[in-house]
């Protein structure tokens, strides 16, 4: 079986598209990719979600199939939040403790990181990785990327 993969270009957005994002994915049809790990920046998605393309210069796209994951970002805070050293020491230790919950490290830049964790481990055992780790890294903070829409705030529930 032919594992390649290319990547897809997302839009950043936040409300607005600000940019893309170039996510590792597998495309399975002609406008439709497989992504193979969270994105760093984009919203809404996360590793295993299935998108189409819907334009290719700006990255819109629509969610076809959700890969039943959802995606956190964890910001460090000062004096951490350019420190690439730092930032790969705190991923490969929130990477260890999300292991048991089927989760893991999908991308990291200085100060922030995203984690893939399934969603059927249910939200409280991920809040608690977390929000411990927070404790860990003061002026840290942490969010979901696909699980609240980002300009309403409302739950997107896809999980229920």
């Amino acid at each position: 079986m032919n594992m390649a993969h290319e990547h897809v270009r997302i839009a950043v957005t936040d409300g607005e598209i600000s940019g893309v994002e170039h996510v590792p994915a597998r495309r399975i049809g002609n406008v439709e990719w497989k992504l193979l790990r969270s994105p760093l920046y984009a919203t809404e998605v996360a590793s295993g979600d299935v998108i189409r393309v819907t334009n290719d210069e700006t990255g819109e796209f629509e969610i076809v199939i959700r890969g039943g994951n959802v995606c956190v970002q964890f910001y460090l805070g000062k004096p951490y939040a350019d420190d690439a050293e730092v930032t790969m020491k705190v991923a490969d230790e929130i990477a260890q403790d999300i292991k048991p919950l089927g989760g893991s490290m999908d991308a990291q830049t200085p100060g922030l990181i995203a984690f893939t964790i399934p969603v059927d481990v249910g939200f409280p055992a991920i809040e608690a990785v977390f929000a411990e780790a927070e404790e860990r890294y003061p002026g840290a903070q942490w969010q979901y990327t696909n699980v609240y829409d980002p300009v309403t705030g409302e739950s997107l529930g896809w999980w229920a």
